[in-house]
Protein backbone atom coordinates (compact mmCIF):
# COMPACT_ATOMS: atom_id res chain seq x y z
CA UNK A 1 0.00 0.00 0.00
CA UNK A 2 1.42 3.25 -0.91
CA UNK A 3 2.43 5.83 1.69
CA UNK A 4 -0.75 8.47 1.93
CA UNK A 5 0.35 12.28 2.80
CA UNK A 6 -2.12 12.10 5.72
CA UNK A 7 1.05 8.62 7.38
CA UNK A 8 3.68 11.83 6.64
CA UNK A 9 1.90 14.68 8.30
CA UNK A 10 1.07 11.63 11.38
CA UNK A 11 4.96 11.28 11.81
CA UNK A 12 5.49 14.89 11.43
CA UNK A 13 3.30 15.00 14.53
CA UNK A 14 4.84 12.50 15.83
CA UNK A 15 8.23 14.08 15.88
CA UNK A 16 6.78 17.74 17.35
CA UNK A 17 5.13 15.75 20.09
CA UNK A 18 9.32 14.06 21.26
CA UNK A 19 10.60 17.48 20.44
CA UNK A 20 8.33 18.89 23.45
CA UNK A 21 9.94 16.68 25.34
CA UNK A 22 13.16 18.51 25.02
CA UNK A 23 11.33 21.49 25.28
CA UNK A 24 12.58 23.25 22.07
CA UNK A 25 8.99 25.55 20.99
CA UNK A 26 10.41 26.88 17.64
CA UNK A 27 11.49 22.95 16.29
CA UNK A 28 7.73 21.96 17.57
CA UNK A 29 5.96 24.69 15.34
CA UNK A 30 8.09 23.92 12.65
CA UNK A 31 7.32 19.66 12.55
CA UNK A 32 3.32 21.32 13.53
CA UNK A 33 3.32 23.36 10.40
CA UNK A 34 5.37 20.32 8.07
CA UNK A 35 2.78 18.61 9.22
CA UNK A 36 -0.04 20.86 7.96
CA UNK A 37 1.18 21.48 4.55
CA UNK A 38 1.38 17.48 3.64
CA UNK A 39 -1.69 17.00 5.02
CA UNK A 40 -3.17 19.48 3.08
CA UNK A 41 -1.65 19.08 -0.45
CA UNK A 42 -3.70 18.06 -3.73
CA UNK A 43 -0.74 15.42 -4.96
CA UNK A 44 0.94 13.03 -2.99
CA UNK A 45 4.38 13.31 -1.69
CA UNK A 46 5.51 10.16 -2.64
CA UNK A 47 4.71 11.26 -6.26
CA UNK A 48 6.50 14.66 -5.97
CA UNK A 49 9.45 12.78 -4.60
CA UNK A 50 9.29 10.48 -7.89
CA UNK A 51 9.09 13.89 -10.29
CA UNK A 52 12.06 15.38 -8.14
CA UNK A 53 9.91 18.34 -6.95
CA UNK A 54 11.87 20.38 -4.31
CA UNK A 55 10.22 19.32 -1.10
CA UNK A 56 11.79 22.76 0.52
CA UNK A 57 10.05 24.90 -1.75
CA UNK A 58 6.30 24.25 0.05
CA UNK A 59 5.82 25.83 2.60
CA UNK A 60 6.50 25.24 6.38
CA UNK A 61 8.71 22.39 4.92
CA UNK A 62 12.56 23.72 5.18
CA UNK A 63 16.27 22.11 5.10
CA UNK A 64 15.82 21.15 8.82
CA UNK A 65 12.79 19.33 8.38
CA UNK A 66 14.00 15.46 8.52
Amino acid sequence: MPIQNTDIAAQLNRMADLLEIEDNPFRVRAYRNAARTVKGLARPVPDLIKQKEDLTALPGIGQDID
